[in-house]
């Protein structure tokens, strides 16, 4: 799945008014997560392994549904998927209690 025309036509249109391709400001990433009704930061289910939900503890994704790695390694994955999407928008203080 790849991020959406609008969303990937703006997000060109923006590096390339730069010489040098620049990271996305926090308010478009928010901005294009939102539009897919996911409210950040992230955050790891208190319950599941793996699981990453929302603001509102709604799930977004799930690493390693079928169980081919174990616990920790799952869990560390999404942990770093977690940190560089809500670093990227501009939310890496946050934390959340589920």
């Amino acid at each position: 799945m790849s991020i959406g025309s609008t969303h990937r036509a703006a997000i060109n249109a923006f590096n390339a008014t730069a010489a040098k391709p620049q990271a996305l400001r926090h308010r478009t990433i928010r901005t294009a997560f939102l539009d897919q009704n996911v409210e950040l930061p992230l955050r790891l289910s208190e319950t599941d392994i793996g699981v990453v939900l929302d603001r509102h503890g709604c799930d977004v994704f799930t690493v390693d549904v079928n169980n081919e790695r174990p616990d920790e390694e799952a869990l560390t994955i999404a942990l770093l998927l977690i940190e560089c999407v809500n670093e990227v928008a501009g939310l890496s203080g946050e934390t959340l209690d589920a």
